[in-house]
């Protein structure tokens, strides 16, 4: 804590397989985030590319994740990876078996 993300620019990434697992990761961060007052973003595949994008323009210090989504937002460039220094990569097997290798 400490460290304000700048627009589009997250400083932690949490990258999981389904839209489900994200729900359920962003819901188990929330109370820890509130109390470091670190700001959230989850970014999924099936919502709101807009509202996702302007969630990421307001700052989030911690984003969540679907590779497919990640690399839409990224690919439109409204979100920057280069000031992560943490990186989670849940169910890294589910992922590699769905096909995201390339994405992550």
């Amino acid at each position: 804590a400490g460290r304000r993300a700048d627009a589009k620019r997250p400083l932690a990434l949490v990258l999981v397989p389904t839209r489900e697992l994200a729900q359920q990761v962003t819901d188990a961060l929330t109370p820890y985030a509130r109390s470091l007052k670190l700001r959230l973003a989850t970014v999924v595949g099936g919502m709101s590319i807009g509202r996702q994008a302007s969630a990421l323009r307001g700052g989030a210090e911690v984003v969540v994740a679907t590779p497919g989504r990640l690399k839409d937002l990224i690919e439109r460039r409204d979100c920057m990876l280069d000031r992560v220094t943490v990186t989670v990569l849940d169910e890294a097997d589910q992922m590699a078996d769905m096909g995201f290798m390339p994405q992550v």
